[in-house]
């Protein structure tokens, strides 16, 4: 596309070397320009892009998109100053890429948990109901059978065009999104059409590192329906409502003004979609749900409260589709697992060892409350909390951990920059004197594991919280490679011998 088309709606820029080239793509990362690229300079909380301007028109970047004019620029390169380079990126990425989400049903999850489960869920769903479907998440990229591994739960805005034009190529009908409060505040997801934008919770003590306060991480969460929903160019749009929320109310407040029909779900009595009564076995989870005055019960593989709440919403979802009932039942029942949630490690140990994400101490407390209704012996956890990030939850899991666990292991989970010790001891600030003998701290994550794996009897549940599917650990500057799983798993050969039940 020539480079004048793409510009084009670009306010109050100024130029330079100008020349109507043929542009091959669009990037914000220098590491990822190619010849006659586009180079965009974002300026983030940690690194400013103009700083990587030289590598970009080193590896054949031919236009750059700067807040400030360069010094020295070379004669072939094209240079155009605007005032919000984050702003001209989603707009050009958009005619780049031809406009996709218009040419596909885009459904936008948003909410503190339940987000990739749910993600999964209703992906399953629409997959059942005959619909080629791509996925947008934390865990992956999905366009079809094709699996990409993920950078950011929501990319920056010209990575999420470039998949969704991949999704309009391959013929997927559908994308379901991760919404994350970053990717909502820093516009990644303008010029994206949604037809369904879906609101699972809000909770406080998250993301405040980034946002601040609680009220302003609920008001960005809110701009995904009171803005970009509104926005949408999609004839049929609807807003999906967990109605338990206490906030859900401003949600349905948002909607209401703008006139967009939602379906709401939950054990409220005035949802459309109502949680009559539910059973938490090993096996899995059974439910029953009220819709227009029928009773309808469902089985799901996925353990949890916090996954009946997921399937709640996936059945939300079908109802404002027009999907048929027994084709949720088929999908949610046929489901298998989610990598990182409520997942089982099975060694052959005459114990249970499930990884979870849970790095909420909200998450936390519906995960072992969710255990605790599969009546195990004893429930012994692992947990850290990330480093640089909001310090105001870490006494509350600690708390949280003590009252509802047997005995619990502290430990590091991505330190970053900070010294594990010391967010052992923000958590230990949340545990009670007279819990002191429940716990220890052990800062090495893998000892950690293996400590607890050998604590463990028969009968037990071993819950090693916080990372899920990551298969990495940051510590300081340095990444390096660390799966709870594999860890999990290693430890039990180590102790009980491959596959054997001792």
């Amino acid at each position: 596309m020539k480079l004048k088309d793409i510009i084009k709606n670009i306010e109050k820029k100024r130029t330079q070397n100008f020349r109507n080239i043929e542009v091959e793509g669009i990037t914000h990362d220098s590491r990822k320009v190619r010849e006659n690229f586009i180079f965009v300079a974002l300026k983030g909380t940690k690194q400013d892009g103009h700083h990587f301007i030289n590598d970009a028109i080193e590896r054949g970047a031919k236009v750059l998109i700067v807040n400030r004019k360069s010094i020295i620029l070379p004669q072939d390169v094209v240079e155009i100053v605007v005032d919000d380079t984050r702003k001209v990126l989603h707009q050009i990425a958009s005619i780049f890429y031809q406009e996709p989400s218009k040419k596909l049903k885009v459904c936008g999850i948003t909410g503190t948990n339940g987000k990739t489960t749910t993600s999964f869920l209703i992906k399953k769903l629409l997959e059942k109901a005959g619909y080629k479907c791509g996925l947008i998440g934390t865990i992956s990229y999905q366009i079809g059978e094709r699996v990409i591994s993920s950078e950011n739960t929501t990319p920056e805005s010209a990575d999420i065009q470039e998949l969704l034009n991949q999704m309009v190529e391959e013929k997927c009908q559908w994308c379901v999104m991760e919404v994350s409060s970053h990717g909502i505040d820093q516009e990644r997801i303008a010029e994206i059409h949604f037809d369904v934008a879906v609101f699972t919770n809000i909770l406080p003590h998250e993301h405040l590192d980034y946002h601040k306060s609680f009220k302003n991480y609920l008001k960005t969460k809110l701009l995904l329906f009171s803005k970009y929903l509104v926005r949408s160019e999609k004839k049929e749009k609807y807003g999906i409502i967990n109605l338990d929320d206490p906030n859900s109310k401003y949600f349905i407040k948002a909607l209401k003004r703008e006139k967009i029909d939602y379906i709401t779900y939950g054990k409220n009595q005035n949802g459309d979609v109502k949680l009559i009564e539910y059973s938490i076995k090993r096996e899995g989870s059974y439910f029953k749900v009220k819709i227009d005055k029928e009773e309808k019960e469902f089985f799901i593989k996925l353990r949890g409260m916090g996954n009946i709440y997921n399937a709640l919403t996936t059945i939300t979802f079908s109802i404002s589709q027009k999907i048929p009932i027994e084709i949720v039942s088929e999908a949610l029942a046929e489901m298998e697992t989610v990598p990182g949630r409520f997942e089982f490690i099975e060694e052959g140990q005459p114990f249970d060892v499930i990884v979870d994400y849970a790095h909420t101490h909200h998450a936390l407390k519906n995960l072992l409350l969710s255990i605790k209704e599969m009546k195990p012996r004893k429930i012994i956890v692992v947990f850290g909390c990330g480093g640089d990030r909001d310090k105001s939850k870490r006494p509350l899991m600690g708390n949280v951990a003590v009252k509802l666990a047997d005995f619990v292991f502290l430990t590091s989970d991505n330190p970053r920059s900070e010294e594990p010790m010391e967010i052992i001891e923000d958590i230990e600030k949340g545990i009670p004197f007279y819990y002191r003998k429940k716990y220890v701290a052990i800062p090495d994550r893998r000892r950690a594991i293996k400590e607890a794996i050998s604590l463990a009897k028969e009968g037990d549940c071993v819950v090693i919280a916080g990372k899920g599917h990551e298969t990495y650990q940051i510590l300081k500057d340095v990444i390096v490679p660390f799966d709870d799983r594999e860890e999990a798993r290693k430890s039990i050969r180590e102790i009980y011998g491959a596959g054997e039940n001792k």
